[in-house]
């Protein structure tokens, strides 16, 4: 007898190379859209590890096992959110598209796990201050109608209510506090790659869109209403990225983003829009600060550009702004880092 024998039935399956993935993660039915260089694809499901999607006609997304660098689209009520992965095409079938992350532990990982944590919650939860209560947990209880109580214990109770009296009219002195000197803004903000934004300079339709174009090559086209056909030029070798809903034939109004131009410098940007209230307290004086999910509190400057300036024109209730910190304080490891904008009001503002 053979020690060394094979035991294995001969009609085992083989172990697949991703068996890892297969349903180590749940799938949610959370709406989002995937862009693809080839095609735009409607998600039907996704987890920290693939994205399920429905099949586009057309879409050129190559065989099973081909790379590619998509952008996951997140629109929801009161602010959207991208993130940039990499995905590898692991099914194409007529009923549905299965695309896995290339890198599940990237730097989409701790945006795309707060989406699905918030999905599963029912909820979307703030980045900053949670709210909880720090009051008594019983109900004080009524005194004893016994008349023969003691009159020591009778003062315990009343230095023990006067303390509590005194505790919980601190709580509702901080609460008043925080609620006049501080305000959050609705939208969260997410540290971004600074670069050069190029954007239309008149209305009409992109006829020609090239983002492999070398310096001194056409970038892309706009047939304007007027008739005539605007060229612009790639100025450097940089890396290009387009701005949402840009493709070939797509319809741009004056100052709509085309697509933005990052050089070989890694620095980073904070943009974001502000409420029209938010900017108007930080106009009158309102001290803007940056609290980041990792508990460090920035102060940011208020930058107001010409696409600020256009929003207000039509009227538009959340205007983009630009946040300045200080030279140094944000650095390369923060881009991808979710914050929100705190406002404080000083509290004697106006009264000296």
């Amino acid at each position: 007898m053979n020690d060394h024998a094979d035991i294995r039935p001969e009609n085992a399956a083989p172990i697949p190379a991703d068996f890892l993935f297969d349903r180590e993660h749940p799938v949610l039915p959370v709406p989002f859209t995937l862009y693809l260089a080839e095609g735009v694809f409607q998600g039907r499901g996704l987890s920290l590890t693939a994205a399920h999607l429905a099949p586009t006609p057309g879409a050129g997304l190559g065989p099973v096992g081909t790379r590619h660098l998509a952008k996951l689209a997140f629109n929801f009520q009161a602010f959207s959110l991208d993130l940039y992965p990499e995905v590898t095409v692991m099914a194409v079938t007529a009923d549905e598209v299965v695309v896995q992350f290339a890198d599940p532990t990237g730097a989409h990982l701790p945006q795309l796990r707060y989406i699905l944590n918030s999905f599963i919650a029912g909820d979307f939860v703030s980045l900053g201050a949670l709210l909880s209560y720090t009051g008594p947990t019983r109900v004080k209880p009524a005194k004893s109608e016994l008349g023969a109580a003691r009159v020591g214990a009778g003062a315990l109770r009343r230095v023990g209510a006067m303390a509590l009296s005194g505790l919980l009219i601190l709580a509702a002195l901080a609460a008043i506090h925080q609620r006049y000197t501080t305000s959050y803004e609705p939208r969260p903000v997410f540290i971004t790659r600074q670069g050069n934004d190029m954007r239309a300079t008149s209305p009409g339709q992109i006829t020609y869109l090239n983002t492999g174009a070398k310096a001194g090559e056409v970038l892309y086209a706009i047939s304007a209403n007027s008739g005539d056909t605007l060229n612009f030029m790639l100025p450097c070798t940089c890396e290009v990225s387009l701005s949402d809903g840009i493709f070939m034939g797509a319809t741009v109004l004056p100052s709509d983003p085309i697509l933005t131009i990052f050089d070989t410098n890694v620095q980073v940007r904070v943009q974001t829009q502000m409420s029209i209230e938010g900017l108007t307290k930080a106009v009158n004086g309102e001290q803007v600060y940056l609290d980041m999910s990792d508990g460090r509190a920035i102060a940011v400057q208020v930058v107001q550009t010409s696409a600020t300036s256009d929003a207000a024109l039509r009227g538009d209730l959340y205007m983009p702004v630009v946040l300045l910190p200080e030279a140094g304080v944000l650095g390369v490891g923060d881009i991808g880092k979710p914050a929100r904008v705190r406002l404080s009001k000083p509290i004697f503002a106006g009264l000296i």
